[in-house]
C-alpha cells in the first residue's frame, strides 16, 4: 500500500496554534480559550486564511514530487485564561515558511521587464503537466489551455485566439504555446514582473479544477509545507488567523507564543486599520505581504473597549503546537488537536496520558479549523485496533485501502490503542479539513461517539506538490479518499449528529456553544453509567 499523506485544506497553508480554556462552572457556557477551540461562525468566504498573516520565504529549491498538506483556523476570549498545557516536544531547527493556500490571484511582485517567454512557458508547461498526468480525475486539456489564453489577453490586453485543439494532451500544449508567443509578440514592448505571468495563469487553471487543494503555491508556501512535512513546527508570521464576516475581519485565533499574542491581540478582536490602510473583507489579505522582522502598526476594535487598540508587531518566527490539552470541569479531558503534523500521534497520546493522570473519564477531541496534514490513520489508532480498514484512497487507476496503524515513536501505548476505552465526542466546522475528516468519519464508522459542530471543508484527498523549476510548485490531489462505509466526501463534508452553530457574537464574546454541547453530551452519558 502506498503511503498516505492526507492534505489539510482550507487554501494556504498551516498552522496557528495556541489555546487557553477558560473553565466554565457546571451548567454554564464555557468560555472560548483563549486560543480555544471555537470555529468560524458561518464563514461562507473564508479564504481558507490560515495564516493569512504569513510571509514570504527564501525560495525552496527544485524537488521531485512531495507528498504535502495545507491548512487553517479560529478563536476567541474576552477574560484572562490560565495557560494550557501544550502537548509539544522540542521545536525542530527553524526553517523559512508560509503555511500555503490558494489566493484569488498571486500578489504582482518586482520590477516590470522584458518577458522571457522560454521562462515563463517552462513553469506552465511544468503545472500543465502535473494537472494532466496526476490529478485524481480526468482533465480536460483543452479547457485548461483557452482558460490560459484568456487570462494571457487579460495581462496583455491582446485579444486571445481560438486555436484548434484536439485530443492529445502533448500536441495541445504545442498549438498552446505558439499561441502563447504570438500573443506576446502582438504586444510588442510588453514588460511585466519575471515569470508573473506564469503564476497568474498557473493559478487560473488551478482554480478552474474547482477542487479546494489543488492551486498554486509560491515559493515560500512551497518551503513551508516542505518544512512540516520534515517535522518542523515553524513559521514566519504574527501568529493570528484572520477571517472575513458581514465585510469585517476578525482575528479567530492567536498562536500561543507567537507575535501577536505577546502583544495581546485577542481572538475575537476586529481588525480596523492595518499602517494605514483600513481593512475590511476584501482586503485583509494585504497583511500577508509584510517581511520577517518588519514590524506593522494593527489597529482594532474589541468589545469590551470603548477606544480603538493600536499596537506594534513584528513578523517573526515562532513555534507551532500540533496539540493542546486541559482537563475540564475536573473530568472531561480536552484534546484540540490543531494541526496533523509529523509529530500528531505521539502528541495525542501524550495529551491522553496525562490527562488521563489527572483524572480524566471521558474526551473532547477538538479539530475545529485544523486543515488537516499528515498520520490521520495514526491518530485513529488511539481508538481503534491496529489493521483495521478505516477507508480507501481513489485514483484513476486503483483503490487502496487506508488501514490504522498504532505505530508510536515511543510510549507504554506504542503498537495498541489507547486503554481504556473512553466515551467521547468530536467537534468540527467548517475549516476541518483533510485528515480532520478522516478522523471525524473514522468515529463515526467505529462508533465512538457522535460528531458535533456543523459541516466540513469536503477535502478528502490526498494532495502532491508538484515544483515548477522556479521554487514555487502546484499542489494537486492526487486521489480522493472513500469512508469505511462507502462514502466519498470530497467536495461535499462530513455533516455532524449534532449540530451546533456558531455566531459572530459568540465568536466575540467568547462563548462556545459546541464545546458546551460536547460536554453537556459527556456528562449524561457518565451520569447514566452511575451505579
Amino acid at each position: 500500500m502506498r503511503t498516505k499523506r492526507y492534505k489539510r485544506v482550507s487554501w494556504l497553508p498551516a498552522v496557528w496554534l495556541g489555546l487557553v480554556l477558560l473553565l466554565a462552572a457546571c451548567g454554564q457556557t464555557p468560555t472560548a480559550p483563549s486560543l480555544n477551540p471555537t470555529p468560524r461562525p458561518g464563514l461562507q468566504d473564508t479564504l481558507s486564511a490560515v495564516e493569512a498573516l504569513r510571509a514570504t520565504a527564501t525560495p525552496a529549491p527544485a524537488r521531485t514530487e512531495v507528498t504535502a498538506t495545507v491548512v487553517v483556523a479560529p478563536t476567541p476570549t474576552t477574560v484572562p485564561q490560565p495557560p494550557i498545557t501544550s502537548a509539544q516536544t522540542e521545536a525542530p531547527p527553524v526553517s523559512p515558511g508560509s503555511v500555503a493556500q490558494p489566493s484569488a490571484t498571486p500578489t504582482l511582485k518586482g520590477t516590470p521587464e522584458k518577458v522571457d517567454r522560454f521562462s515563463e512557458l517552462r513553469i506552465l508547461k511544468n503545472a500543465y503537466d502535473a494537472l494532466v498526468r496526476h490529478l485524481y480525475k480526468e482533465v480536460d486539456s483543452v479547457g485548461l489551455l483557452t482558460i490560459g489564453l484568456e487570462e494571457l489577453s487579460r495581462i496583455t490586453g491582446i485579444p486571445a485566439p481560438s486555436p484548434i485543439f484536439g485530443q492529445d494532451a502533448d500536441k495541445n500544449w504545442e498549438i498552446y504555446s505558439a499561441a502563447f508567443s504570438k500573443m506576446l509578440d502582438d504586444a510588442k514592448d510588453f514588460r511585466y514582473p519575471k515569470n508573473q505571468i506564469a503564476y497568474r495563469i498557473v493559478n487560473v487553471m488551478a482554480e478552474s479544477i474547482g477542487d479546494e487543494h489543488t492551486y498554486f503555491l509560491e515559493a515560500s508556501g512551497y518551503q513551508n509545507r516542505q518544512d512540516l512535512l520534515s517535522g518542523n513546527n515553524s513559521s514566519v508570521g504574527y501568529g493570528v488567523i484572520v477571517t472575513p464576516q458581514d465585510n469585517k475581519a476578525y482575528i479567530t485565533r492567536v498562536v500561543s507564543g507567537g507575535p501577536a499574542d505577546k502583544v495581546g491581540i485577542k481572538p475575537g478582536d476586529q481588525l480596523l486599520q492595518y499602517d494605514d490602510l483600513k481593512i475590511d473583507a476584501k482586503n485583509w489579505a494585504a497583511i500577508r505581504d509584510a517581511k520577517e522582522n518588519e514590524t506593522h502598526r494593527f489597529t482594532l476594535a474589541r468589545m469590551t473597549d470603548a477606544r480603538p487598540i493600536v499596537v506594534n508587531i513584528t513578523k517573526r518566527r515562532y513555534n507551532l503546537p500540533t496539540v493542546e490539552f486541559q482537563l475540564l470541569n475536573g473530568h472531561i479531558g480536552y484534546i484540540a488537536i490543531r494541526d496533523f503534523f509529523m509529530n500528531v500521534a505521539d502528541e495525542t497520546d501524550r495529551a491522553m496520558t496525562e490527562l488521563r493522570k489527572q483524572g480524566a473519564d471521558s474526551w473532547v477531541l477538538d479539530v475545529r479549523e485544523n486543515p488537516g496534514g499528515v498520520n490521520a490513520e495514526l491518530v485513529i489508532g488511539r481508538f481503534v485496533s491496529n489493521g483495521e480498514v478505516t477507508g480507501y484512497t481513489i485514483d484513476r487507476r486503483r483503490r487502496d485501502p487506508v488501514k490504522v496503524s498504532s505505530d508510536l515513536i515511543s510510549g507504554l501505548n506504542k503498537g495498541k490503542p489507547f486503554s481504556p476505552q473512553l466515551p467521547l465526542v468530536l467537534l468540527m466546522n467548517e475549516g476541518s479539513a483533510s485528515s480532520s475528516e478522516i478522523l471525524a468519519l473514522a468515529i463515526r464508522d467505529f462508533q465512538l461517539g457522535p460528531l458535533i459542530g456543523v459541516k466540513t471543508s469536503g477535502a478528502l484527498g490526498h494532495t502532491s506538490a508538484f515544483p515548477l523549476g522556479d521554487g514555487t510548485a502546484i499542489s494537486v490531489t492526487v486521489d480522493v479518499y472513500e469512508s469505511r462505509n462507502g462514502l466519498r466526501l470530497n467536495g461535499v463534508g462530513v455533516s455532524p449528529d449534532i449540530e451546533i452553530k456558531m455566531s459572530v457574537q459568540d465568536l466575540v464574546t467568547g462563548r462556545d456553544p459546541q464545546l458546551k454541547a460536547g460536554m453537556d453530551y459527556l456528562e449524561k452519558v457518565l451520569a447514566k453509567k452511575q451505579p
